[in-house]
């Protein structure tokens, strides 16, 4: 599991984030390091991120910190077409924070994010990340 920069979200609040643009969030953060993955750097992940993310977080570093994803052989493609299991959506510091938490239910591993974003200049901006992986839940059967 890689976890950057952990930030405390001060005051947390419960806020409704609407399901579609937090999953497009989601989606296209994990693209990004699924490519930084697969090609081993991470700059367009740092730029994209926000100015305290990409101060922290130099390529060389960042690539450091996703090895043992990459290592792990976590393929996030499967990020693009399943719909991800939101455990945690939270705004929070006044509405400048997000918080979005969960997993997508793929197989055999699901892969689990716990995500922080910035407003930052009207966009919702990274400023801290964890993704990893662990085993697809037993899928629960009905007795009849």
């Amino acid at each position: 599991m890689a976890t950057l920069g952990a930030v405390p979200l001060a005051a947390q609040q419960s806020a409704d984030v609407e399901r579609s643009f937090a999953v497009a969030l989601i989606r296209d953060t994990l693209t990004a390091v699924n490519h930084g993955n697969w090609t081993g750097n991470y700059t367009v992940l740092r730029d994209y991120a926000s100015a305290d993310f990409a101060e922290a977080n130099d390529p060389t570093r960042l690539a450091g910190l996703f090895a043992p994803v990459r290592e792990a052989g976590l393929d996030m493609l499967p990020v693009l077409v399943e719909e991800p299991t939101i455990l945690q959506q939270q705004v929070a510091a006044g509405g400048s924070q997000m918080r979005l938490t969960g997993y997508f239910p793929s197989r055999p591993e699901h892969i689990s994010f716990d995500l922080v974003y910035i407003l930052e200049k009207a966009r919702w901006v990274l400023l801290d990340i964890s993704v990893g992986k662990f085993d697809a839940l037993p899928e629960t059967t009905t007795g009849q």
